[in-house]
Protein backbone atom coordinates (compact mmCIF):
# COMPACT_ATOMS: atom_id res chain seq x y z
CA UNK A 1 0.00 0.00 0.00
CA UNK A 2 3.01 2.30 -0.11
CA UNK A 3 2.93 3.15 -3.81
CA UNK A 4 -0.76 4.22 -3.86
CA UNK A 5 -0.05 6.48 -0.87
CA UNK A 6 2.82 8.15 -2.75
CA UNK A 7 0.63 8.55 -5.84
CA UNK A 8 -2.11 10.13 -3.74
CA UNK A 9 0.41 12.66 -2.38
CA UNK A 10 1.72 13.34 -5.88
CA UNK A 11 -1.77 14.04 -7.23
CA UNK A 12 -2.51 16.34 -4.31
CA UNK A 13 0.73 18.23 -4.92
CA UNK A 14 -0.05 18.64 -8.61
CA UNK A 15 -3.53 19.91 -7.79
CA UNK A 16 -2.67 22.36 -5.00
CA UNK A 17 1.02 23.29 -5.26
CA UNK A 18 2.16 23.04 -8.90
CA UNK A 19 -0.15 25.78 -10.27
CA UNK A 20 1.56 28.29 -7.96
CA UNK A 21 5.01 27.84 -9.53
CA UNK A 22 6.69 28.02 -12.92
CA UNK A 23 6.13 25.15 -15.33
CA UNK A 24 9.80 25.34 -16.34
CA UNK A 25 11.53 22.01 -15.65
CA UNK A 26 14.79 23.63 -14.52
CA UNK A 27 13.32 26.21 -12.17
CA UNK A 28 14.16 25.80 -8.47
CA UNK A 29 10.71 24.25 -7.94
CA UNK A 30 11.24 21.86 -10.85
CA UNK A 31 14.62 20.74 -9.51
CA UNK A 32 13.19 20.13 -6.02
CA UNK A 33 10.38 18.08 -7.59
CA UNK A 34 12.82 15.98 -9.64
CA UNK A 35 15.04 15.28 -6.63
CA UNK A 36 12.21 14.51 -4.21
CA UNK A 37 10.53 12.22 -6.74
CA UNK A 38 13.81 10.37 -7.36
CA UNK A 39 14.43 9.85 -3.65
CA UNK A 40 10.93 8.68 -2.79
CA UNK A 41 10.75 6.32 -5.79
CA UNK A 42 14.09 4.74 -4.86
CA UNK A 43 12.91 4.38 -1.28
CA UNK A 44 9.67 2.65 -2.32
CA UNK A 45 11.25 0.45 -5.03
CA UNK A 46 13.58 -1.16 -2.49
CA UNK A 47 10.72 -3.39 -1.36
CA UNK A 48 10.32 -4.81 -4.87
CA UNK A 49 14.05 -5.32 -5.26
CA UNK A 50 14.32 -7.29 -2.01
CA UNK A 51 11.52 -9.68 -3.08
CA UNK A 52 10.44 -10.55 0.46
CA UNK A 53 8.08 -8.86 2.89
CA UNK A 54 10.30 -9.47 5.91
CA UNK A 55 13.37 -8.08 4.22
CA UNK A 56 11.40 -5.04 3.03
CA UNK A 57 10.14 -4.32 6.52
CA UNK A 58 13.65 -4.69 7.95
CA UNK A 59 14.97 -2.31 5.30
CA UNK A 60 12.30 0.30 5.98
CA UNK A 61 12.82 -0.08 9.75
CA UNK A 62 16.51 0.63 9.22
CA UNK A 63 15.48 3.82 7.43
CA UNK A 64 12.98 4.61 10.23
CA UNK A 65 10.13 4.62 7.68
CA UNK A 66 11.17 8.17 6.73
CA UNK A 67 9.54 7.98 3.29
CA UNK A 68 6.20 6.93 4.73
CA UNK A 69 6.37 9.57 7.46
CA UNK A 70 7.32 12.34 5.02
CA UNK A 71 4.43 11.37 2.74
CA UNK A 72 2.00 11.41 5.66
CA UNK A 73 3.23 14.83 6.81
CA UNK A 74 3.08 16.18 3.24
CA UNK A 75 -0.47 14.88 2.80
CA UNK A 76 -1.72 16.38 6.06
CA UNK A 77 -0.03 19.76 5.55
CA UNK A 78 -1.14 20.18 1.95
CA UNK A 79 -4.66 18.93 2.61
CA UNK A 80 -5.35 21.19 5.58
CA UNK A 81 -3.03 24.19 5.16
CA UNK A 82 -2.79 24.87 1.41
CA UNK A 83 -5.91 26.22 -0.26
CA UNK A 84 -6.79 25.07 -3.78
CA UNK A 85 -5.82 27.76 -6.32
CA UNK A 86 -8.62 29.34 -8.32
Amino acid sequence: MSIPFVQMCERLGKKKISPRFSANKWSPYGIVCILSTSFIVEYMVQAFQLLAYGWSMTNWKNHYFFGHILCAIFYLVVTYCVPTPK
